[in-house]
């Protein structure tokens, strides 16, 4: 898998941003239609735990802009939401140097800036009319330089504790900082002239090779007093700060002399001109002196053009943005702000899967948890996630149980259980005339006939913990009776692993959903005993409906590792519901058929390899359909144990487990 250039910082760990092996699965168009939360979601995570690294604390919250201040307060790490994978290591980079800002600024200094100004210059503050002006373009002006000079402090005080992020931070800067309009403007005979925006534009870009410290004059003096290669000789916000009062203090007799230079330059301009009016009016020529200091002042620098001057200034504005932290950051709507909450507290990330050479690979999404910012408010609210609606809605197909269905499967979850006592079973078998073990009191007597057999042992026998992972086929086709069927079931078996207390069960479903305008393959975990208590299952399942096709085995494959690491050193069982073939289409795949079939065979048989005891309930409602292609296609992907049953008989139910999952 290639990784985009821009993001070479993060290709030797990116496989686990997301979960996958492939994070950079979305297209420019797609980022382009819309946010995918799912992968902001990721990308929040993977950048607050750099910024908890880089500020030693964990309560720093990362947010996207959704039309507050985006400046680093201290409190929290503002980032644009326009983040994708050609910007990723450059919003690392904003959040670092953010997060430096937490770590190393004195936020209370910034606060008292105004103050520490105003007694720097007391003398000139003296008279009340000009004082109040020279302190507010003064003040301005000092905070731009001291958030240049303590942004090279941090960094540096970053590069030290963590040479490794170095790169981002030059990612970010190439992306905020760095442009080739700069570099020619440099060497131009733009800002040049002896202002505060020339000085200011001088001294921010030091960095860049094409710095010319003769442009200005004392430019060179103030690049000595930065000392940009000893800035770690700033130990503090207010040493920061000592040193932008010093630049100012260099720079501001240098605009005032040029200021009188040009009030008496412009007073004998006046005079010029008007000697020189009556030397034409005596036929005298002097056009050809007129300007000649300012080609000599520009000699052999070359000029921008028009345009290159818009550029410029576009430039300069993000320059003047980054240093006054203030980039323009893409906000999220208040409707994204509450999608994105519920789908990180939902814990989604997705996992490519498939078979490039085969049927192609894909992305499938993987939703850990339900929770209430899920369930949308109203049955007209659009799902966050399609299968799960709020309850009342009955879109077409769409029907999904109702709480009686609910309560009606706990209840036979109740009958169950007590069918399924014995797991919690134990068997004592006793050995007396043992040579070892304790002593039988009864056999002392015979140990004065040359028995010393005389000892007794015991062993207990009781069954395993055990795993079991339901999974149910939630595509469009279930839909209805069978969907309501297969989750009464799901219920039953929960309920009765509660009253055994040595089964840790896991419910899945898996369907597909829209995902930035496309479907995706989603499988959601509905139920866990070791996490969810049974009420739960009250609250949640009712929202659930059967949507969308049928991804089998690429819904297995991306859960694979959860189920594998779950059932070690356990007795462990998968139970499957479904009511047909696997099939899934988009752009860049065509599951279905033969290969689909073979693809899902395969991960079953991971499972069976791994210890793994399968089982599969094909539903139907067609007599036909039992001694059909449909079910020996369905037992060449689970075997031999793939059979049909009514799923909410719980005699048949409990006969079935008690012969394949509860054997010993």
């Amino acid at each position: 898998m290639k990784f985009s250039k821009i993001n070479h910082n993060t290709n030797y760990w990116a496989g686990n941003l997301t979960g996958s092996s492939d994070m950079w699965w979305r297209t420019d168009q797609e980022v382009k239609k819309g946010k995918d939360l799912i992968a902001l979601s990721a990308y929040r995570r993977a950048i607050s735990n750099f910024v908890n690294i880089v500020t030693k604390r964990t309560d720093i919250p990362v947010r996207f802009s959704s039309g507050s201040d985006s400046y680093t307060d201290g409190k929290a790490v503002t980032l644009s939401a326009s983040m994708n994978d050609k910007n990723f290591d450059p919003m690392v980079g904003l959040a670092l140097h953010e997060g430096s800002h937490i770590a190393h600024t004195d936020f209370e200094e910034i606060t008292n800036l105004d103050k520490i100004v105003q007694e720097h210059y007391t003398t000139e503050c003296m008279d009340e009319n000009n004082g109040r002006r020279f302190f507010r373009e003064s003040l301005e002006s000092i905070k731009n330089l001291f958030n240049y000079i303590e942004d090279r402090r941090i960094d540096q005080l970053t590069f030290k504790d963590a040479p490794g992020y170095k790169g981002y931070y030059h990612s970010m800067y190439n992306k905020y900082f760095h442009f080739s309009i700069i570099d020619k403007a440099l060497k131009s005979d733009e800002y040049r002239d002896v202002t505060w925006e020339s000085y200011f534009f001088r001294i921010i870009n030091f960095t860049n090779k094409n710095t010319d410290l003769n442009a200005l004059p004392e430019l060179r003096n103030i690049y000595r007093t930065i000392n940009l290669q000893n800035i770690s000789r700033l130990k503090t916000s207010r040493d920061a700060i000592n040193v932008a009062l010093e630049i100012f203090d260099i720079i501001l007799p240098l605009l005032a002399s040029d200021s009188e230079n040009n009030e008496k330059e412009s007073e004998d301009d006046t005079e010029y001109k008007q000697k020189d009016k009556s030397s034409n009016d005596e036929g005298e020529d002097n056009s050809q002196d007129e300007g000649e200091d300012n080609e000599l002042e520009n000699l052999d620098l070359p000029s921008l053009t028009p345009s290159q001057k818009k550029s410029l200034q576009n430039a300069v504005n993000k320059q003047k943005d980054f240093v006054n932290n203030k980039q323009k950051k893409t906000k999220l709507s208040q409707r994204d702000q509450g999608s994105l909450k519920a789908t990180e507290e939902s814990g989604a990330y997705t996992v490519k899967v498939g078979d490039e050479s085969s049927f192609g690979t894909t992305n499938v999404v993987v939703v850990p948890k339900l929770t209430d910012s899920m369930i949308p408010e109203s049955v007209n609210a659009k799902p966050i996630y399609s299968f799960i609606h709020a309850e009342g809605s009955r879109t077409w197909r769409w029907a999904g149980p109702k709480i009686e269905d609910i309560l009606d499967g706990l209840r036979l979850g109740r009958v169950l259980g007590k069918k399924l006592q014995v797991r919690n079973e134990e068997r004592t078998t006793k050995w007396s005339r043992q040579d070892s073990g304790r002593l039988d009191r009864r056999l002392i007597a015979e140990l004065g006939f040359d028995n010393d057999r005389v000892f007794k042992t015991s062993f207990t026998e009781k069954y395993n913990e055990a795993y079991l992972h339901i999974s149910i086929d939630a595509s469009g086709s279930m839909s209805g009776a069978f969907f309501i069927n297969a989750i009464k079931s799901a219920a039953a078996i929960c309920q009765a692993a509660s009253m055994v207390g040595n089964i840790h069960v896991q419910v899945s479903i898996r369907t597909t959903l829209e995902h930035m305008h496309d479907h995706k393959p989603v499988i959601a975990i509905i139920y866990d005993s070791k996490v969810n208590k049974i009420i739960h299952i009250k609250k949640f399942w009712k929202h659930l409906r059967a949507t969308g096709t049928t991804p089998e085995g690429l819904c297995f494959e991306s859960i694979m590792k959860d189920v594998l690491s779950n059932s070690n050193g356990r007795d462990a069982y998968f139970l499957n519901y479904s009511d047909g073939m696997p099939s899934y289409y988009n752009n860049t795949m065509r599951y279905g058929g033969d290969s689909a079939r073979s693809h899902t065979a395969s991960e079953v048989n991971k499972m069976k390899q791994a210890g793994i005891k399968i089982l599969s309930f094909f539903i139907t409602d067609r007599a036909e359909d039992a001694n059909h292609y449909r079910l020996r296609h369905f037992k060449q992907m689970y075997g031999k144990d793939a059979i049909t049953i009514d799923p909410t008989s719980i005699m048949s139910l409990a006969k079935v487990l008690n012969n394949k999952f509860l054997e010993k």
